[in-house]
């Protein structure tokens, strides 16, 4: 071998452990990130990016593996302490995220649901036609609002009607707001209403207009629903975030017979609820003591009604949807995320405990390493969406 020759390899040598050891490095910090993130997600910063680490667990677990091999590569070519510590982070990153797989995939299969492998890369929505047409109902307050239809394939027999109410804290959203959830359930036979609502501002607070609006359009696709072949014998509400507030809030009235001034006709007899991450007291926001999400929870409840729990108390009371459980009440899912740093998951436990105490059928579950963006969760999603159908199935 001549000494060019030699010289030419040790180049190569240095720069291919060059580009291991920044491969190693890079790697190592993402996936210290994710998992440090997913188990400190109460954290300021470091929570709310690194718990994203929860919902794609399987992507952690092949960035911590390349992270490994990078290193180990390195190392053969030039041992060195610092480059044992990176590979040791990625080690420990990976058998995280199998962690949190396991945990999820025992989760599921205790509700009942079987996590798939994909679950575990990404959202288990995907894709999906906006509404077949969109119709106004009201007015109320003199205003007509937007309602999203999505109609099943035809099947010959009256098809069960869902209305679902969007999230977006009490601030944002319309009609195609959760498109991929509302074509999940026509897939499943279902008649899928979208209703909008009434969407609070700086300036202008929705607090009694949008439950008004909401019972209003329980009403009006209870009226018209068998013109788009729906059968109204099977009525159920589904909702997200504020809009499963809005959902167990109307249900619960409309079960009681209130409407709360609406009058949009006849209130629907709702066959049952299924809501997930719900911010069933957009109060409780004010005990949060996350300073993650304190800020930003107490900014959308306080839009919402208007003021503070100290200064609009009354508000806050006419919102809680805990506060409108009844024994008359319908049988109600919730789904939420543990580790939510929105809307604490304590919210929904603490609804939970006060309709099993009226004697209301009510199940609530859990998915571990999650939190309000449970959507980007294969394994949440699939819980949800599977749940969801089989609730409404069972109650018939």
């Amino acid at each position: 071998m001549t000494t060019e020759n030699a010289v030419s390899r040790s180049h190569a040598r240095r720069w291919y452990r060059r580009v291991l050891v920044a491969a190693c490095w890079t790697l190592a910090g993402l996936t210290l990130l994710l998992t440090v993130g997913t188990f400190v997600w109460q954290a300021p910063g470091i929570g709310l990016v690194g718990s994203l680490g929860g919902y794609i667990p399987g992507w952690l677990i092949v960035l911590a593996i390349l992270g490994v091999v990078a290193g180990t590569g390195a190392w053969l070519l030039h041992r060195s302490k610092a480059l044992i510590a990176a590979v040791v982070i990625c080690a420990v990153s990976a058998v995280s995220g199998g962690i949190f797989i396991a945990d999820q995939s025992a989760a599921l299969d205790e509700a009942g649901v079987q996590a798939q492998f994909g679950d575990f890369f990404g959202p288990f929505l995907n894709g999906g036609k906006g509404p077949d047409k969109t119709i106004e109902y009201g007015p109320v307050y003199g205003r007509s609002i937007r309602m999203g239809v999505y109609r099943p394939a035809a099947s010959g027999v009256p098809a069960p009607v869902v209305v679902h109410i969007h999230g977006g804290g009490f601030t944002s959203g319309n009609e195609v707001s959760d498109t991929k959830f509302a074509r999940y359930l026509t897939d499943q036979g279902f008649l899928v209403f979208t209703p909008t609502y009434s969407l609070a501002t700086s300036q202008t607070a929705t607090w009694d207009i949008a439950p008004r609006e909401i019972i209003c359009a329980l009403a009006t696709v209870n009226n018209f629903a068998d013109e788009y072949g729906g059968d109204t014998h099977q009525f159920y509400v589904t909702g997200s975030s504020a809009g499963g507030n809005l959902a167990t809030l109307a249900a619960n009235l409309v079960a009681a017979g209130e409407d709360r001034g609406a009058d949009c006709g006849p209130l629907p007899e709702v066959t049952a609820v299924a809501v997930n991450i719900p911010a069933t007291d957009p109060g409780f926001a004010e005990g949060i003591p996350y300073a993650i999400s304190g800020g930003l929870a107490r900014s959308l409840a306080e839009a919402y009604t208007g003021g503070t729990p100290e200064t609009v108390p009354d508000r806050y009371a006419a919102i809680n949807s805990t506060g409108t459980l009844t024994a008359a009440s319908p049988p109600t899912l919730l789904v939420y995320g543990e580790n939510d740093w929105l809307v604490p998951a304590q919210a929904s436990l603490s609804y939970a405990q006060r309709a099993r105490a009226l004697g209301v059928e009510v199940r609530a579950v859990g998915v571990p390493w999650t939190g309000h963006l449970i959507g980007l969760s294969g394994a949440g999603g699939r819980a949800i969406a599977e749940l969801t159908t089989a609730w409404f199935t069972t109650h018939q």
